[in-house]
């Protein structure tokens, strides 16, 4: 799956590096914040996309003894660092809008148009590109949302430069950079708190963990579940650990069938790629089923 993750974004790299060059060039010469800005966009793009790329080649790498889950974190990593860059990049715009308020420059807006335009190609080629992996891999999705917020500043270029061709309104120019800046903004503070999530081990978003157990009690056997924990590992990956008690005397061959039981459960009701359960008798530590020490040890007992 990396490898066509990895073909897609060096597509999509060759596209963007294209069209940068050509909007950065066209912005200075036609005096154009909305240029600069979308092509200060498309560059931390850029920079996002060689971070994924190496997030990938990174992850790729062999379990160690000091990294026993692998390097599948850079992948979550690299989308943090892409959600940072893309607020710098909209704290510069926001900045850079209100010094031209102050001093209003004239504004080429033909060939502003004409950039802006061939810039919306080039974001709508990529979009199409990084479609249909946008929900598979968070790293896929930062780069997504970064083109299709690129797309969306180009959209305001092309709108800015039809209104300074038309009307010579100049201001147009510096509004539509302060809206890229905005939708940069917000794309970023998303990627970033989700990035963050992850990193802090939180609850994937795709998991009902009330749902899990309340089909782990549809199995008779099942009586308790505690200190039952889920998080993802990188994008695609959930992890679920959990010690379920049961009744009844469990000898080693029905013990393989209700662990295989428990896991296809999991497995059925959530995305969970690893899961990993600790079965216990009724009888263990039964200080855990005092009512007032049920939260401190994460216990749900089936009701009676």
């Amino acid at each position: 799956m990396n490898k066509k993750f990895r073909q897609k974004l060096n597509l999509v790299l060759a596209i963007l590096l294209a069209f940068f060059a050509l909007e950065l060039t066209a912005g200075f010469l036609t005096n154009s914040l909305a240029l600069i800005s979308d092509a200060g966009h498309m560059l931390t793009d850029i920079f996002a996309i060689t971070i994924s790329l190496l997030g990938f080649k990174i992850a790729e790498n062999r379990n160690t003894k000091s990294k026993t889950y692998g390097f599948h974190r850079a992948e979550i990593l690299a989308a943090f660092i892409n959600g940072i860059l893309l607020m710098l990049i909209s704290g510069y715009i926001l900045i850079e809008a209100f010094e031209r308020f102050k001093n209003l420059p004239a504004v080429k807006g033909f060939e502003m148009l004409i950039v802006a335009i061939a810039g919306l190609i080039a974001n709508i080629l990529a979009g199409i590109i990084l479609f249909s992996e946008r929900e598979k891999n968070l790293n896929m999705r930062s780069a997504y949302l970064h083109v299709i917020s690129d797309a969306l500043g180009s959209i305001g270029a092309i709108s800015a430069g039809i209104l300074i061709v038309v009307a010579k309104w100049f201001y147009a120019d510096i509004i539509a950079s302060l809206l890229i800046s905005i939708i940069i903004a917000y794309n970023s503070i998303r990627l970033v708190k989700d990035s963050i999530h992850i990193l802090m081990e939180g609850t994937p978003s795709d998991v009902n963990i009330d749902k899990i157990i309340n089909q782990l009690f549809e199995i008779p056997e099942v009586i308790a579940v505690h200190d039952l924990h889920v998080w993802t590992l990188a994008s695609g990956k959930n992890v679920l650990t959990a010690h379920v008690r049961v009744k009844g005397e469990i000898d080693r061959k029905k013990l393989n069938i209700l662990l295989t039981e428990i896991e296809n459960v999991i497995k059925e009701s959530s995305n969970i790629e690893h899961i990993t359960i600790q079965i216990e008798p009724a009888t263990f530590d039964a200080e855990l089923i005092v009512p007032n020490q049920m939260e401190k040890h994460n216990l749900i007992q089936r009701q009676t």
